[in-house]
């Protein structure tokens, strides 16, 4: 990508650049304003509480955010954005956002943008001035998101680290090799988001029944977005499934592991059908037509993810639910039994 397409990329990403909206970026930041309307307050205080704070993003610090898609990661840095630009010794603009995937806008519709390589990591990495980020006072503070999406990320990430710059990491599907690379960096935190547990709910929600807080669980499972949109309309919205769908599409699609025709709804349904105490690859092979290699790969992908978990199968209820509520009339939403034998 050129020096002014990621130039355009960048400014689209840091709002707080501009004097005139450096304190109200937050206000309509996709992201932060879903979660002032339909916010579960124990997830933003568990992130939080694992990005730390501020004062922690010395010079050379290194943080990966791992989880599967909806469990907040960008939500989560963005804050930790906004309370870094806060700060009043700190200038804005040394802080850069790095959205390697591109965002959906305002309307949720998919951006036509390509995906950035680890090439242009590098570039914005290596001469932020040159493509794009304003020159600043203080240190700089880049946070790469989603970039998972880039196969060779951890490079251009360690590279900078060692110039001495702080680094905010997400990704929502790493592969093994990469975390490990990270983990083996001297005072790297590896942090990871996941859903909320049935267990976890009947701590944060001590005054609901348990029989009642279990039907609910069944329904929105333990996604951030999902509990509070059942708490606050009785339902999770199509927005919010579609954009799930929309995630795991870019986690899978682009490997080529996921067969030609086959949607994430149909694997989503596949695993449900095939999976018992355990996973397994040959019968997932044989619902979908392709090899058992293939099969154990796309496993593999799934689990590094998040979303699957091979002792148990798919890691959240509204996991099972989503070909149903995506396409009702080719999926039959699962048995009350069946999710309740997956999640709880």
């Amino acid at each position: 990508m050129r020096h002014t397409e990621l130039a355009t990329v960048l400014r689209a990403a840091a709002p707080w650049w501009s004097r005139r909206r450096r304190s109200s970026w937050v206000l309509d930041d996709p992201e932060l304003a879903a979660r002032a309307a339909h916010g579960w307050a124990p997830a933003a205080r568990a992130s939080q509480d694992a990005l730390g704070a501020p004062a922690d993003l010395r010079a050379g610090s290194l943080t990966l955010v791992l989880g599967p898609r909806g469990t907040g990661k960008t939500t989560a840095v963005k804050d930790l954005v906004a309370r870094v630009v806060a700060e009043p010794d700190v200038d804005p603009r040394a802080v850069v956002l790095v959205p390697v995937e591109p965002e959906p806008d305002a309307a949720g519709e998919a951006s036509d943008r390509p995906t950035l390589r680890a090439e242009d990591v590098d570039e914005v990495l290596r001469r932020p001035t040159r493509t794009g980020a304003p020159a600043c006072d203080g240190e700089r503070l880049f946070v790469v998101d989603e970039a998972g999406c880039a196969p060779g990320w951890t490079d251009p990430v360690l590279a900078a680290v060692r110039r001495g710059a702080r680094v905010v990491v997400t990704a929502s599907a790493a592969h093994p090799d990469d975390v490990a690379a990270v983990q083996a960096w001297p005072g790297a935190r590896v942090v990871r988001l996941q859903p909320a547990s049935f267990t976890d709910l009947l701590m944060a929600c001590a005054q609901v029944p348990p029989p009642v807080l279990r039907e609910r669980f069944l329904a929105h499972g333990g996604l951030p977005r999902a509990i509070a949109e059942h708490r606050d309309t009785g339902a999770v919205s199509a927005a919010f499934v579609d954009r799930l769908v929309a995630g795991l599409e870019r986690d899978l699609r682009p490997t080529g592991l996921l067969p030609a025709g086959t949607t994430v709804e149909r694997l989503l349904d596949a695993l449900c059908a095939t999976t018992g105490r355990f996973v397994e690859p040959g019968a997932l092979a044989g619902r979908l037509a392709v090899s058992s290699a293939q099969a154990t790969a796309l496993v593999g992908r799934l689990v590094a993810a998040g979303v699957l978990d091979p002792r148990r199968g798919l890691v959240d209820p509204l996991l099972h639910r989503l070909p149903s509520l995506r396409d009702p009339g080719t999926f039959d939403p699962p048995s009350t039994a069946h999710l309740a034998d997956s999640s709880c």
